[in-house]
């Protein structure tokens, strides 16, 4: 029986899925999960050729996240974005990050790399290089950074609140009331998709949505200046 459960949610993701669920690898001990909105393309059909459960609903990543649980009995949970993949040692380190009680959720350092099929100049891997800074800070972790959970701890909290943006923070600051984040030693590789096309506007987003959210904006105006990422 698997002991941990990797939750992917995914629309229109056939591009990335696939590298996605190879860096996951196959283990025993380890499920695949794709929690999928309504995707037009191939993404469950790549989904499921390439050995993952997927689960199908509504579109919104924080319904789909706890659709993608729900469907799972594993203790440990492990979220992560379709356009990320995980590092090699991945599972050791959530392991340990989990095993200990004091922590209540556990995250990956970024790096962020330029889309498939551009070329990024030295100052944009300089800019790219900026956006990571964030990871390796004090401030509560973004969903691109993966998030390890022990169900209990899910539970708790009562998974993530089904909002149009921000629920990763919002999940994260619940977490932090039930124990300490541990940020793992380990670089989660993304892309930069609204990088590439929208550079300072998208930094400007990153840096002051998180505020914005805390002064009370509601998530669904914040949804509607967001845009679409892909």
């Amino acid at each position: 029986m698997p002991e941990l459960s990797v939750v992917i949610p995914t629309l229109n993701e056939e591009r990335t899925i696939e590298s996605c669920l190879q860096a996951v690898g196959r283990r025993q001990d380890v499920e695949a999960v794709v929690s999928d909105g309504g995707s037009a393309d191939g993404t469950v059909r790549r989904a499921r050729s390439m050995g993952a459960l997927v689960v199908e609903g509504p579109p919104g990543r924080g319904g789909q996240l706890n659709r993608g649980a729900a469907a799972t009995q594993t203790e440990w949970l492990l979220f992560l974005h379709a356009d990320c993949r995980l590092p090699l040692g991945w599972h050791d380190a959530v392991a340990t990050a989990l095993a200990d009680p004091a922590n209540s959720l556990g995250c990956f350092r970024l790096h962020t790399e330029s889309s498939p099929g551009t070329r990024p100049s030295p100052v944009q891997r300089v800019w790219l290089r900026t956006l990571d800074l964030r990871s390796r800070g004090l401030r509560l972790p973004y969903g691109d950074q993966a998030f390890a959970v022990r169900r209990e701890v899910f539970d708790r909290v009562g998974g993530f609140p089904d909002i149009p943006l921000m629920e990763d923070l919002a999940f994260a600051r619940d977490c932090r009331k039930v124990g300490r984040i541990r940020r793992l030693p380990l670089e989660i590789r993304t892309t930069a998709r609204r990088t590439d096309a929208y550079p300072v506007r998208a930094r400007l987003m990153m840096l002051v949505f998180p505020w914005l959210f805390r002064f009370g904006v509601p998530p669904g105006t914040l949804a509607r200046w967001y845009g679409n990422a892909r």
